[in-house]
């Protein structure tokens, strides 16, 4: 899943930083994937610090809940998605990212993903060696519905790569703006294009201002493959000089993007975590976010909020913030601390610590 957006991010992320610590406390690591995937997403000089061992069964696949023999002559299996082997689920340690099929069943409706989950997650629950999640409103999520005990789990934030997501340089967003054809100061959205990101929610309101003339500023989005998401095209008719869909981006692309745009406008109803406005933080953009489920934990006071459900709340604030560019940027500075609290180096040694905790419990020997 490291080409994935959210859980590849992760991946990514902590194995660009584990090989270090891990190192420091005499623990080896041998990295269980498809060895291109990983030579496309990892860095050679990140690789080399890591043995390799092939391993291509295919995601949600039936191999891939039984594993390979190999698996038990490890002592631990650093699992980074829910799709662990059941076989050897003892020595797991599974980090759980969100539970959106069960708390989003409106846009995942899928019974037999509901059943696969459950099956899972009893058995998550009852034999894994440990569970990690991103939040702390993951752990409760997880706690809710599936009963976990808060004993089992721990709470590893996602981090953000400094050296890619800083404020850019003006050059490099007149560069940016005129490849993509885009004017500064534009209201951008991040995300993949499901339902849940509640992007439905905007359009409908930026349609309304649009028609009453309230509102200049185009609307970007970013994150969605270059194409409308299928369940807004109908309603985005007729709008289409006013939204700009961009392809698909670098990372370093990404980080202009956020740089030259006016607000961060982020409506998700759920997140396990929330990568954008935090990236958006970090490139010195405003967030003014939804107020559901993890965002206020990872964003605090450090954004500007709505009801995701309030289009006359969310307009009203939004006007209010775009004729005030003295309120806007008085969050600018406060998401640049706020994103200082992600960073892999503090993930990768927390998950360190919660190996060698396990091993001392387990009675493992190094």
């Amino acid at each position: 899943m490291i080409a994935h957006s959210g859980i590849g991010s992760r991946i990514k992320g902590v194995l660009n930083e584990l090989a270090a610590p891990a190192a420091k406390k005499n623990i080896k690591i041998t990295l269980l994937g498809d060895l291109e995937l990983l030579k496309k997403n990892l860095s050679p000089k990140v690789l080399k610090q890591y043995e390799i061992l092939e391993y291509k069964a295919g995601i949600y696949s039936l191999s891939e809940w039984k594993g390979i023999p190999e698996m038990q002559n490890f002592d631990l299996l650093d699992i980074p998605h829910f799709n662990a082997p059941l076989r050897y689920m003892d020595r797991c340690i599974v980090t759980i990212h969100d539970i959106i099929p069960f708390r989003m069943k409106q846009f995942h409706s899928s019974l037999l993903k509901q059943i696969y989950l459950r099956l899972v997650f009893s058995k998550i629950r009852r034999s894994s060696a440990a569970v990690l999640t991103v939040s702390d409103f993951t752990a409760k999520d997880v706690h809710e519905v599936f009963e976990f005990s808060y004993d089992q789990m721990r709470t590893v934030y996602n981090g953000l790569d400094k050296n890619v997501f800083y404020p850019r340089s003006n050059s490099e967003k007149r560069s940016f703006l005129k490849k993509y054809d885009l004017e500064a100061g534009y209201l951008l959205s991040v995300g993949i294009g499901k339902e849940h990101k509640n992007l439905g929610f905007i359009l409908r309101s930026f349609k309304a201002l649009w028609t009453e003339k309230k509102l200049k500023q185009n609307w970007v989005i970013a994150g969605a493959g270059g194409k409308l998401p299928e369940y807004l095209a109908q309603e985005a008719k007729g709008w289409e000089h006013k939204i700009k869909v961009l392809p698909y981006l670098s990372e370093e692309e990404l980080s202009v993007l956020y740089s030259a745009a006016g607000v961060l406008v982020y409506p998700s109803l759920y997140e396990g975590f929330g990568f954008p406005p935090v990236e958006a933080q970090a490139c010195g953009c405003p967030v003014y976010s939804s107020d559901a489920s993890v965002l206020p934990e990872i964003l605090g006071s450090s954004a500007f909020y709505f009801n995701p459900t309030n289009s006359a709340e969310f307009e009203t604030d939004l006007l209010g913030l775009l004729s005030s560019p003295k309120k806007l940027s008085s969050k600018v500075k406060s998401g640049l601390l706020n994103s200082k609290r992600f960073d892999w180096k503090k993930s990768a040694n927390q998950i360190v610590d919660e190996y060698l905790r396990i091993a001392k419990a387990k009675g493992i020997k190094r």
